[in-house]
């Protein structure tokens, strides 16, 4: 249907107007926050003694005010920090204290000047100083001339903070929110935490954030899965933008590294407005670190256990004398031993960005990301005992062969164009091209016997199946956002419009060795295993062999609604196109014009508390068909939420207590009164939708400053999973995913000693779980456990930080996957020690 004229022309020429006037007069436009937090309102600051730029660049991104300055003059001078309640301009004062420095306000933020001695014209009269321009001086004026150098006043950036908590986050609904005004659960995992804990993985990330768990052993490779409230873990963002997570088969390929990340932001529940199609679980959001203004870097050294060494280097700054092309560059390596017998892991990764003001109000990325992981000596997948309990062996027992290996390459070009409107409105284009690749050989146990145990109770043995995988993937995701404040009924209100799209092509082939799954294999002795005894077998490639294509495009939109100064609204809604494609078996299946609601209500209880209540939605396409030759609807995921939530100290200490219930309905399932095999297909039986899968709980967590010196984060979490609904009543009141723990409780903190001893750092962390059950076999079990670290660091100067991390203190063993009888159960790892060394510059 065609606009009417009047309508295009009120649509188009504010458009036009406004880039030409931000084109034609260069203003370079800071948000709103900023101008805001030029008041007498004050903020708790806790900056340590450092240099004084790179106090003035903490100072900078805690206030979330834009600072100009000359970096290397400042670099020499040293700072005493910033610690207690501060407005802007005292804040300032006290930094710049004794120095021969002062902050000029501008029309931009500030600048950081040297003291000037005004000349006198007239008799008592002065020549005043025009501080309305960064970087420029009237002739008489004795203020030297400064480069613009912008730091980073992003307040959602976590590095260099030294919190556990973040202002702004963008993951649950694409709007700027804090913590506080989010209508769903979320958490932060920060830069501080990352380094204080010695996470290296996503793994290691995933097993430290509130209400997720992480397992290994079910799938095959250096991946361990994912899951929160009940269910798997389908979609990981990186800056915003959605990527299929890479579990395939029995295949886990998303341990990414840490070293190229600012932080891990979490939003558990449907997400169905950002990501599309998925699982009423969670969504990981991966955000990377971007270039800074100033030159800085810092080099790090690690040695711990199991030969476990690892370098980094991390080096940014401007490329130019203005300041206006900005790059970033972090190359790691790690090169460690299992610690299980006869495997070992090499880890390579090298990072790079750039980015570049082409316009004032006009902002260009351009990045690359490569990883290579080659381990050899396969993963630990034990055997159990037919009667469900665990051999007696060793936490180093691998039951793998010396050829096993896990051979990975993943690259990764990224890309964004964000302009900024003179209304403040940004529009904002983003791109993400990744090219994974996997190289798969390894080996497992067959059988259900237990030969070699003390009381045999059948007396077959195990054999063991050697399988060789290829994969040549591709990932592809692009989105278009404008966002912005309007004003309705004398409110200011926040609206964001988007589309994207997301592509996958999955390709994959192999085979196993002709001998596997029967008794001419080789016979698998659990307590005496030579993983050099026997040979490499030939296999088939051609045995296996998938190639899909998968494409999803969304259209979006979500507002904020600002009823009352206490009461908003959030609602919003997508609209979803999904497309599959069996390129081999020439198939395919789709959804189109699938609605995805969203609606939250935020309510101000007083200035520090707000109460919140939200229902989101998710879907989930399935190419299963009914014994009418039918496709299933899709799978739907709603997930109803409650809570109270707590900000303090102006945002450095946040808590959140939440109640949810999640409605999962149509999962296909056997349908065991058809046909075997299903009419169009080679085997196993038609399906049918089932009916419901309940998951309801609570979750408390608290992030943050405790005081100036302590930070803490502490989250509890209670899912109770069951059928409620189905034909097949037997189920009905039996939990959903045993495997999964029913409670966690986890905790890290790190507190910096006061006075003379402020160069000491202590910190811990504790995570506890209760009891768990194979989801094959309800023989095998876990008790509860709990965990306990340790960690602390030392700053011998302002530029070196040694740091000591003991994991597993008291050397609990417990598993992080539970098998399926033959294989698949992980002893999680014992207690380690790391040793790092960190250099900044």
């Amino acid at each position: 249907m065609k606009k009417p004229p009047y309508l295009k022309q009120t649509l188009v020429k504010p458009l036009v107007l406004s880039i030409h006037l931000a084109m034609t007069t260069g203003l370079v436009f800071f948000s709103q926050s900023a101008i805001a937090a030029d008041t007498v309102q004050t903020r708790n600051y806790a900056i340590a003694t450092n240099s004084l730029n790179l106090v003035l660049n903490q100072f900078a991104a805690q206030s979330d005010v834009a600072i100009a300055m000359d970096a290397k003059q400042l670099a020499t001078i040293r700072s005493e920090g910033l610690n207690g309640n501060y407005s802007i301009a005292d804040g300032f004062a006290r930094i710049l204290q004794n120095t021969n420095f002062q902050a000029q306000k501008s029309t931009t933020g500030y600048v950081i000047v040297e003291k000037a001695i005004p000349q006198v014209r007239d008799m008592g009269q002065l020549n005043p100083i025009d501080v309305t321009a960064i970087g420029k001086t009237r002739s008489n004026d004795r203020v030297a001339q400064l480069p613009v150098i912008t730091v980073n006043a992003d307040q959602n950036t976590t590095e260099g903070t030294g919190s556990y908590t973040t202002g702004k986050m963008q993951t649950a609904t694409k709007l700027n929110l804090s913590m506080k005004e989010t209508p769903q659960s979320v958490s932060i995992l920060t830069r501080s935490q990352i380094d204080d804990l010695g996470l290296t993985t996503l793994d290691d990330a995933v097993q430290n954030v509130t209400g997720l768990v992480m397992q290994k052993g079910y799938y095959q490779g250096e991946s361990g899965s994912f899951s929160a409230r009940g269910f798997a873990i389908s979609n990981i963002n990186v800056d915003g933008l959605t990527l299929d997570t890479g579990a395939n088969g029995t295949f886990n390929a998303d341990n990414d590294s840490l070293d190229i990340y600012d932080r891990i932001e979490v939003v558990r529940g449907a997400t169905g407005l950002i990501t599309g199609s998925g699982t009423p679980s969670a969504t990981i959001n991966m955000v990377r670190k971007r270039p800074t203004t100033e030159t800085q870097g810092t080099v790090s050294l690690s040695a711990g256990s199991w030969n476990n060494y690892r370098a980094s280097v991390d080096i940014g700054g401007a490329l130019n004398a203005d300041k206006t092309i900005r790059a970033r560059t972090v190359i790691a390596a790690q090169d460690s031993d299992q610690f299980y017998d006869n495997a070992d892991a090499r880890n390579y990764q090298l990072y790079g960005i750039i980015e570049t003001d082409l316009l004032p109000n006009l902002l260009a990325t351009l990045g690359i990301h490569y990883r290579k992981v080659d381990n050899n000596g396969g993963t630990q997948g034990l055997p159990n005992h037919v009667d469900g309990s665990f051999f007696n062996i060793s936490r180093k027992t691998n039951l793998s062969n010396d050829f096993d290996f896990w051979k990975q390459e993943d690259l990764t070009i990224f890309s964004d164009l964000t302009y900024t409107f003179a209304n403040d409105w940004k529009l904002k284009f983003s791109g993400n091209w990744k090219r994974p690749e996997q190289d798969i050989l390894f080996s497992t146990q067959t059988g259900s016997g237990s030969l070699y145990s003390n009381n045999p109770v059948d007396g077959s043995p195990f054999y063991q199946s050697t399988q060789h995988y290829k994969l040549d993937n591709k990932a592809d995701s692009y989105e278009l956002t404008l966002n912005g404040d309007y004003t309705l009924f004398n409110k200011t209100h926040e609206l964001i419009l988007g589309a994207n799209s997301r592509e996958r092509y999955n390709k994959n082939w192999g085979g196993w060795s002709a001998d596997s799954w029967t008794t001419n294999a080789p016979v698998v002795n659990p307590y005496h295993w030579d993983s050099s005894s026997i040979s490499r077998p030939d296999i088939d490639m051609t045995r296996w062999n998938i190639k899909t294509k998968t494409k999803q495009t969304g259209l979006y939109a979500a507002t904020r609604l600002s009823v009352s100064d206490s009461l908003k609204f959030i609602l919003g809604s997508r609209f979803n196109w999904y497309e599959s494609d069996n390129l081999i078996a020439n198939t395919s299946y789709d959804e189109k014009g699938e609605m995805t609601p969203y609606a939250g209500v935020v309510f101000d209880l007083n200035p520090q508390h707000s109460l919140y209540a939200s229902w989101t939605e998710i879907f989930e396409p399935q190419s299963d068909i009914d014994l009418n030759g039918n496709q299933l609807k899709p799978i739907t995921g709603t997930n109803y939420e409650l809570g109270l939530k707590g900000e303090y100290f102006d945002g450095r200490l946040n808590t959140s207590l939440a109640t949810f219930l999640i409605e999962q309905q149509n999962r296909a399932v056997d349908d065991l009164s058809s046909l075997n095999p299903c009419p169009g297909s080679a085997y196993g039986y038609c399906k049918r939708a089932s009916g419901e899968v309940e998951s309801k709980g609570f979750e408390t967590e608290i992030s943050g400053a405790l005081t100036d010196h302590w930070q803490l984060t502490a989250g509890y979490t209670y899912v109770k999973t069951k059928y409620t609904k189905d034909v097949d009543t037997n189920i009905i009141g039996t939990i959903f995913n045993p495997s999964l723990p029913r409670q966690q409780f986890k905790l890290s903190t790190s507190y910096r000693l006061p006075a003379q001893w402020e160069k000491w750092r202590i910190g811990g962390s504790v995570y506890a779980q209760t009891a768990t059950q194979a989801t094959d076999n309800e023989l095998i079990k876990q008790g509860g456990y709990t965990l306990l670290s340790l960690n602390g660091s030392y700053q011998v100067n302002p530029n070196v930080n040694v740091q000591l991390n003991i994991n597993n203190l008291f050397d609990k063993t417990y598993y992080t996957g539970l098998g399926y009888g033959s294989a698949g159960t992980t002893y999680g790892t014992p207690r380690n020690i790391v040793a790092t060394l960190k250099y900044r510059f």
